[in-house]
């Protein structure tokens, strides 16, 4: 099993809420561990009630790799987290962004290094958490192997959703 897990998720909600996550991102610490900077760590933000990492997150560890707000209804964030995507995080994240609008909407891909397992979520905004998985990805020396394998089962496993 790999360690490090890869999400990339997409949070569609109004505008209120896109520029609330924004700023909350903006002043949050990036680092893999809690108390690095002066800035609250997003565990701290946005983790569940929970005395254990594993059980705040949904992972040993996480680091926010990248965000933005592409829109002013989208934010997109990626997160690397130890072995699964950090789920916790992203219910209880979703939980406290429901109050503020109850149109909010998460989908995420997520993989680890090795793709074993790929997968995709969806938090709607009655509070379901749906997930699937692919855990038969196997590499081979194809030259566009995330063109040609990844991107495809990710697509097979979204239209599951119906993303």
């Amino acid at each position: 099993m790999a360690n490090t897990n890869r999400t990339d998720v997409k949070i569609k909600a109004s505008k209120e809420v896109i520029d609330f996550l924004y700023e909350k991102f903006e002043n949050m610490n990036d680092g893999k561990y809690p108390n690095e900077k002066d800035t609250p760590h997003i565990a701290d933000v946005f983790g569940a009630k929970a005395e254990l990492y594993i059980d705040k997150i949904g992972s040993k560890w996480i680091k926010i790799y990248d965000y933005s707000a592409n829109r002013d209804t989208e934010f997109e964030v990626s997160f690397e987290s130890a072995w699964y995507p950090p789920s916790d995080l992203l219910k209880e994240m979703h939980r406290q962004l429901v109050a503020m609008d109850h149109e909010v909407i998460f989908t995420a891909r997520y993989w680890d290094e090795a793709y074993d397992p790929i997968g995709v979520l969806k938090i709607t905004r009655s509070g379901i958490y749906l997930t699937e998985e692919d855990n038969s990805i196997e590499e081979d020396d194809r030259e566009y192997f995330w063109d040609d394998v990844i991107d495809p089962a990710f697509i097979s496993l979204e239209e599951k959703l119906g993303i």
